[in-house]
């Protein structure tokens, strides 16, 4: 879905264009890069192309091109640039009759004079540069066609920050630093760029020149977090809580179609388990139990099966097994209990077998089939493995 369109001042619009004809975006699909940000482009392409072409920003021919002056030209103070684009503005039109009927306009809004029809139109491209509003001059309008007032204050100048997976940044005042930032990241909307792994897929230059522009713009350090998506370290999530396992597949799934069971619920590790918070923990377990449900821990049924013995459990015996073959299924249970990861062969179908290197967490039985949910290391991720494509050395 694309964000609503909305209205940003000339420096934005500039600036967008700008950095969507560094990328190479072709002439007729630049319109496409505005509507993804979110930005207005009114009056048209053709406008401001016109407009930058006249301030010697880009140099029009078989494609669009930026001039080394712009990021200059970006730099300066606003002043300066609407002094500028109200001439690039008059200037720009290759008939002479429209530039004299542009600078006859100017000259009817500085002293008040009449408008005529014609006059009303040609103001949308003012209203665009900020110094219309609604027909009138704005408080802009009256101080560089009239010279009445004062420019407003651009106040201190206000690090970026990161909100949500995102950088925020305010276009004129750090302007130079996102010019260089615009190489490494595409904005979601004008001083808006998004810091997450999909945003970064785009980038394939050094990852410690990104941070050292984002520490820059942010005037600290960047998070850990965020640094850690930029550099494409591996990460492991972190979850405390409960996990509830029932009996099957079918009375989670049901539970789960009541809207007071799922704000219990704070993660949905399969089929057939949920974690929950301790804090959510005690009501659920009272709404359960209100609808016949039996709750019971693993601890009881350790300690009703607990056996005593001399000799302390060695782990080996079952990293290494000799002599006589045992159960895959008791393998990889004693792995589970452990939290070991071991080595197995699975044949995925239509693929060669392959070895994967896994953490059991979970075992579940689906109708006659029999699944392993577990932490595969070798692809980084939480997979789900039928029972009867794995292999193990040393069990049946």
């Amino acid at each position: 879905m694309n964000p609503k369109s909305e209205t940003y001042p000339a420096i934005y619009i500039i600036f967008t264009l700008l950095n969507a004809i560094r990328r190479g975006i072709e002439r007729k699909n630049m319109w496409r890069e505005f509507r993804r940000q979110g930005v207005a482009l009114k009056p048209r392409l053709a406008f401001w192309v016109a407009v930058c072409r006249e301030a010697g920003l880009v140099k029009d021919g078989d494609q669009l091109r930026v001039t080394s002056y712009a990021r200059q030209w970006l730099n300066k103070t606003p002043e300066q640039q609407t002094f500028h684009l109200i001439e690039s503005w008059q200037d720009a039109p290759n008939n002479k009759r429209v530039r004299m009927f542009r600078k006859k306009l100017l000259w009817k809004l500085k002293y008040d004079k009449a408008l005529t029809q014609k006059d009303q139109g040609a103001l949308r491209g003012l209203e665009a540069l900020g110094l219309i509003d609604n027909g009138k001059l704005s408080t802009w309008g009256k101080f560089f066609i009239k010279g009445e007032g004062a420019l407003p204050s651009t106040g201190q100048t206000k690090p970026c920050n990161i909100q949500n997976d995102q950088l925020m940044a305010s276009l004129p005042q750090h302007i130079d630093l996102l010019w260089d930032l615009e190489i490494f990241l595409r904005p979601k909307a004008p001083g808006v760029y998004p810091l997450t792994k999909r945003a970064l897929q785009f980038y394939d230059g050094d990852p410690y020149l990104l941070i050292e522009l984002l520490e820059r713009l942010m005037g600290k350090p960047l998070p850990s977090q965020t640094k850690a998506v930029i550099l494409k370290q591996p990460s492991i999530h972190i979850a405390e809580g409960i996990v509830l396992e029932f009996s099957s597949p079918a009375e989670l799934k049901q539970l789960r179609r009541q809207p007071v069971f799922r704000k219990y619920m704070d993660e949905f590790l399969s089929p057939q388990r949920i974690l929950v918070s301790r804090e959510k923990a005690k009501g659920l377990f009272q709404m359960l139990s209100r609808r016949g449900v039996y709750l019971h821990r693993d601890q009881e049924q350790d300690k009703a099966g607990k056996k005593r013995t001399h000799f302390p459990y060695k782990p080996a015996t079952i990293m290494s097994p000799v002599g006589k073959s045992v159960p895959m299924l008791t393998v990889i249970e004693n792995y589970k209990q452990l939290g070991q990861a071991l080595d197995i062969l699975y044949r995925a179908p239509g693929y060669p077998a392959e070895r994967r290197r896994i953490t059991p967490l979970f075992i579940e039985q689906r109708g006659e089939l029999t699944y392993v949910i577990a932490y595969c290391q070798t692809r980084r991720a939480q997979r789900t493995f039928r029972l009867d494509r794995m292999e193990i050395p040393g069990t049946w």
